[in-house]
Formats: C-alpha cells, sequence, structure tokens
C-alpha cells in the first residue's frame, strides 16, 4: 500500500443514482483509505463489483491496477506448486497486508482446489488481515461450489468483521 497518490480520486465517476450503489461506493472508500476487516462486495454479473474493488486496489497501489481473478490465483499456485519456495510464496500472499480477490465462486473446483482458497481465506479470516472479495454467489451457491466453511467465513455477520454490500443494480453492460 505504498505510493498512493492522493491527488487521484479512483472512485470519480462510478456515481450512479441508486441508493444502493451510492452506499456500495461510500463503503468501498472507506476501505481504500483506512483498510480494515473484510468487504464483500456481492451481486449478479454487470453490475460494478470489479470495477468498485479496481478502485480500492488503484488507491492502495497508487495507479491502476486490476485485481486479481481467484482462478488468475490459483493458476499462478499450480504453476509454481513445484518450485522450492512455493509453500513460503504462498503464505507470503495468505499474509499480505491488504489484498483483493475478484470473481471468487467462478473457478472449476477440485479437491485441491477448495483446500488451497479455504487455507487461503481462513488464514487471512483469523488474522482479520483487510481483504475484498467480489463474487456473484449468495452464501448458499458458494457453500455448494467450493466449501461451507469458506462460505460460512466470507458472508459472517456475527463477528464483525465482514461487511457485505450486495449490489442489486440491473447490469451496466445491458443498459
Amino acid at each position: 500500500m505504498t505510493g498512493v497518490k492522493e491527488n487521484i480520486d479512483w472512485f470519480k465517476g462510478l456515481e450512479i443514482l441508486t441508493e444502493n450503489y451510492s452506499i456500495a461506493i461510500d463503503m468501498c472508500r472507506s476501505m481504500a483509505q483506512k483498510p480494515s476487516g473484510w468487504l464483500v462486495l456481492q451481486g449478479p454479473v454487470g453490475t460494478g463489483k470489479t470495477t468498485l474493488a479496481r478502485a480500492i486496489l488503484s488507491h492502495w497501489r497508487g495507479k491502476l491496477t486490476e485485481p486479481t481473478t481467484s482462478s488468475e490465483l490459483l493458476m499462478e499456485w499450480r504453476s509454481n506448486i513445484k518450485v522450492p519456495d512455493f509453500e513460503e510464496k504462498y503464505l507470503a500472499q495468505c499474509d499480505a497486508s491488504a489484498m483483493v480477490l475478484d470473481d471468487l465462486g467462478v473457478e472449476r473446483v477440485t479437491d485441491w482446489v477448495a483446500e488451497r482458497l479455504s487455507s487461503y481465506l481462513n488464514w487471512r479470516y483469523a488474522r482479520r488481515l483487510p481483504t475484498v472479495i467480489t463474487t456473484n454467489c449468495d452464501e448458499n451457491t458458494l457453500a455448494a461450489h467450493v466449501d461451507e466453511r469458506l462460505a460460512d467465513r466470507v458472508f459472517d455477520r456475527r463477528s464483525g468483521l465482514v461487511r457485505i454490500v450486495t449490489l442489486d443494480v440491473p447490469s451496466f453492460r445491458r443498459g
């Protein structure tokens, strides 16, 4: 989270005339300015989840930065699993000061995928590390797709760690 350029408003132009989206932008701005807890952006395809996640990540990095999808992260892990220091690098990613994971729930799930995603997110959850997740899934869909324990953490409504924003606006791509 170095190199933040205070003079760039990464959220400029994202204002949409719905109360729900204004709340989402306010929560995302807050996460960008003071990373804490988890922020889950949930909703149908095309509702701006990735755009909001990109604005948060770009604010943190001080330059336009695309969030990594869960599929891309898993592909990276798979391609490096035989590298001698893989576990060290994996744990460094788990322990990152803040992270954005885009499109959780679209990956093709194998036992290894479920185990790695659960381990990764459980590490961050247990340590209360700032995390932004976007997903098209609701809690039941994510539990059926990946793992019930993972879904329980992502959609935690009791601990005070996770804030969930459900974007119920029509797809921006469809006009």
